[in-house]
């Protein structure tokens, strides 16, 4: 079975750890900004990526000014608009089904055979993997990820 796959180029920006009150992910039209261990904020945008510059080797560049144009944006969104500074940024694919909607569930006809493929594992990881889990352990087949079924795509 083939799934279509719409994964784009991604940008991730990590800044050194920060005093700010951020407790959940933050998602505006020009950054999505969360909370990662030790304080440090991780940040991302559609904009950004679009700015990275790929190669046919698989190497990457990027920009400083995509960088400071990210963490002046994260800025502009928090309270009291903490000065950011760069820690760290990779540049990676960002996984995405072809439909944009996740793909959950056995692929029939190879029995054991299973797929989790979304790019809101942020938000799905729990039920995602209690769904999957139960389908896996018990052979019954739950109603909720009905929509997801790789099957869609035949």
């Amino acid at each position: 079975m083939e799934i279509p796959d719409a994964t784009p180029q991604a940008l991730l920006v990590r800044t050194k750890p920060v005093d700010t009150a951020l407790g959940a992910t933050l998602n505006t039209p020009r950054v999505a900004l969360r909370p990662a261990p030790g304080g440090a904020l991780v940040m991302d945008s559609d904009v950004s990526a679009a700015e990275v510059i790929g190669h046919g080797d698989g190497s990457y560049e990027v920009e400083d000014s995509t960088v400071e144009q990210l963490l002046r944006e994260a800025t502009a969104v928090l309270a009291g608009g903490p000065r950011l500074e760069l820690d760290s940024y990779g540049v990676g694919r960002e996984p995405i089904p072809g439909d944009g909607e996740p793909v959950l569930a056995g692929l029939g006809g190879v029995p054991g055979l299973f797929v989790a493929f979304t790019h809101s594992g942020a938000t799905l990881a729990l039920i995602a993997g209690e769904l999957l889990a139960d389908e896996i352990t018990t052979g019954e087949r739950s109603p909720l990820p009905a929509a997801f079924r790789p099957g869609r795509f035949r």
